[in-house]
């Protein structure tokens, strides 16, 4: 074989269907001795993603929907290591090395082909409570989460919560959130006969869907036959709704409604990878615009492919839709246009009839437009089945895959799973406004750090003998070490005085981290010292504070507010001439949006260090969220807040709901009336003492 450089050296990005059939549609016309083709994947395997809803259903076996890329591509060269960046000019990429270390690789042609990820993040609170389907990994975890629901119904005492156990809630309507619920359904209802407390009526399955009909990629007379197959399986179906938020507690759709469940899978919010983001290339809602024969516009050597390619289909003129039996039709068309323009022939515009479309709708049904023929139930399922058998990449995965399926028409399926330790985990949790994290006498098993929002720190309850607000906790804050370290019941409840966002510490991991981290060590030490109740020892203190009416402590601020498209020059003059600790930053509504301290100015220096051609604005350095009090709160409450975070001023707005900037409040000024008002009452209770005697 000659020297390696003295071979032209083809790349291609990415692993998945398109990639892999360009990749042996290459070597197959290409001589080794020629050619290297080098495929870069962060996986070593070809995830086959159309079976992945039953992989989490335990229909399939994970290692048989990932075929190993090494034993699939003979004469290709697979790397499992991350590519940063493209630099298109110089025909090189960087990737990151198996050291960490940046290393770069120069080609002669290019193929992109990496596909995209999921972005649960377009829905608040989603990335942190709802599973994914992208991967096998996410697979393994929403049946290992679906197995751990079914045992804890079984053992629950309280009927509500089973049935919160038992509640799945699946958002998105289109073939993978088809097909995993009918999954989902199947597995749960069939695995109800080995469970001697769950019941029938307690397993709610949903599919959340924005459309009129689910499906919107099939005929109107399948949606309907798939809507009403599943309905009669148990599969409910919530259409013409759109989720808003998730919660620890399920799904907040647009109109308000509340959708409890312990499971919610995600099927819908896909971004492009960071390496298609950092191209400075056409693109169409992320994807790479490409020339009718799928190369890159002015770039003869660079070709893209797949879901990360904006490809036009000179069948119809229309833009190709990311699904697999596109992505293959280009992996290979793709690859024989490069053989052309390696050998100096004209490229042919990529063109591709749909074949057709299958979807698995559970209980052994189907239903499948092939070649304009429409056929629905157990025939269309066992068309899907015969199918995606034969799409599958290795024979040794047709193989083991059809024997599964063999036995899933005899045997159960297997309920084992393996339980993580949930104690020794670091997650985010996402909470709408009046949602509980905790309440007052619940176990205590995590520690929490605010990123983005307000808690209220809340003793008692409305139900009972009333409830009192005892601090007002915002970004950077933390709460739950108390019960933590006493190995106790939660002395107070945690609610979100806004939508909030929360880092979550398992005990262990916090126990861990805070023997070992002096900083964290003091800073729960002095929180714990900081949080005791003030108001304890000294009740008519508290009594006095609560017939001072906020409202009657409430100052005008001595200066203007600032506004988030002032030039930072402003606030270092105002707060210079007045003095001020901080200063207040207000929207066109005069809605408190932020605060400026002292402190934060030095964020000014850092950014125009950084960039000296930046024009840095207030909103660049201000604090978003501050803590601040409505003039309808209590006096007591405003102090405590004050003194939890070290304040001696606090901002009062109109209300939570209208946060218009009405002045603040001086905690000397407070501390005032309450001593005044104390020495009164003291004097009057010993003048009629006095005066009896």
């Amino acid at each position: 074989m000659p020297e390696e450089k003295n071979r032209k050296r083809i790349l291609i990005l990415g692993g998945g269907f398109a990639g892999v059939k360009c990749a042996r549609t290459l070597t197959k016309y290409l001589s080794a001795n020629e050619y290297e083709i080098v495929l870069f994947n962060r996986e070593n395997h070809m995830v086959f993603h159309p079976l992945l809803a039953e992989v989490a259903s335990a229909a399939v076996q994970p290692k048989d929907v990932a075929a190993p890329l090494r034993q699939l591509l003979h004469g290709v060269k697979c790397r499992t290591e991350d590519v940063l960046s493209i630099d298109i000019q110089n025909k090189r990429v960087e990737y990151e090395g198996y050291d960490g270390k940046r290393r770069q690789m120069d080609y002669d042609q290019v193929v992109i082909s990496c596909g995209n990820t999921a972005n649960l993040a377009l829905i608040p609170g989603m990335d942190d409570h709802a599973f994914a389907l992208k991967t096998v990994g996410d697979a393994l975890a929403l049946q290992a989460h679906i197995m751990e629901m079914l045992e804890k119904a079984e053992v629950c005492e309280d009927a509500l919560k089973k049935k919160f156990y038992l509640s799945f809630i699946v958002v998105g309507g289109g073939f993978s959130g088809v097909e995993v619920a009918g999954e989902i359904n199947d597995l749960v209802r069939k695995s109800r006969k080995f469970f001697s407390t769950i019941e029938e009526k307690d397993i709610t399955v949903s599919i959340v869907h924005s459309g009129e009909h689910i499906l919107p990629e099939v005929s109107l007379s399948l949606r309907t036959f798939a809507e009403k197959k599943m309905q009669k399986t148990g599969v409910s179906m919530v259409l013409k709704a759109m989720a808003a938020a998730a919660t620890p507690d399920g799904v907040i759709l647009k109109d308000g409604t509340v959708m409890e469940a312990a499971t919610v899978v995600c099927t819908i919010g896909t971004t492009t990878l960071p390496v298609i983001n950092r191209l400075d290339l056409p693109k169409e809602r992320g994807r790479l615009k490409t020339e009718a024969d799928m190369s890159l516009p002015g770039f003869p050597h660079t070709w893209a492919i797949g879901d990360c390619a904006a490809i036009i289909n000179a069948e119809d003129g229309k833009l190709c839709p990311p699904v697999a039996q596109f992505a293959e039709r280009q992996g290979t068309q793709v690859a024989l246009n490069v053989i052309r323009r390696l050998k100096g022939e004209p490229t042919k515009p990529f063109s591709f009839k749909m074949m057709g479309a299958m979807c698995s709708i559970g209980g052994r049904s189907a239903i499948a437009e092939i070649v304009g023929l429409r056929i629905s139930g157990f025939p269309a399922w066992f068309v899907w089945r015969g199918v995606y058998l034969m799409k599958l990449p290795s024979f040794s995965q047709q193989i083991k895959v059809g024997l599964e399926w063999m036995c899933d028409l005899v045997f159960p399926r297997t309920l084992a799973h393996m339980k993580a330790d949930r104690s020794r985990r670091v997650s985010r949790a996402y909470h709408p406004t009046g949602d509980y994290i905790f309440h007052e006498g619940d176990p205590a098993t995590e520690f929490y750090v605010i990123q983005q929002g307000q808690v209220e720190v809340v003793k008692g309850s409305i139900a009972a003998d009333g409830e009192e607000i005892l601090a007002i906790l915002g970004p950077g804050d933390f709460f739950g070490e108390g019960a933590l370290i006493d190995s106790g019941a939660r002395s107070a409840s945690i609610r979100a005085r806004s939508n909030v966002e929360v880092t979550v510490l398992g005990r262990n991991v916090f126990t861990q981290i805070s023997s070992c981290l002096a900083p964290l060590r003091d800073a729960v030490a002095k929180a714990m010292k900081r949080r005791t109740n003030i108001w304890k020892n000294l009740p008519e203190a508290k009594e006095i504070l609560e017939t001072i009416p906020l409202s009657c402590l409430i100052e005008p601020m001595t200066h203007p507010p600032l506004k988030p498209a002032d030039p930072v020059e402003t606030a270092i003059e105002l707060i210079n001439i007045h003095k001020l600790d901080f200063i207040c930053v207000v929207n066109d509504n005069e809605q408190l949006v932020g605060i400026v301290s002292r402190s934060d100015l030095f964020r000014a220096i850092e950014l125009a260090v950084q960039d000296r051609s930046l024009r840095v604005c207030v909103r660049d350095i201000m604090v978003p969220e501050p803590i601040y009090i409505s003039e309808n709160e209590s006096t007591s409450l405003a102090l405590s807040t004050m003194r939890e975070h070290g304040l001696k001023k606090l901002p009062v707005v109109e209300s939570r709901d209208y946060p218009v900037l009405k002045g603040a409040v001086r905690v000397e000024n407070i501390l005032d009336n309450l001593v005044k008002l104390w020495l009164a009452g003291e004097l009057l209770v010993a003048t009629k003492s006095a005066h009896k005697s």
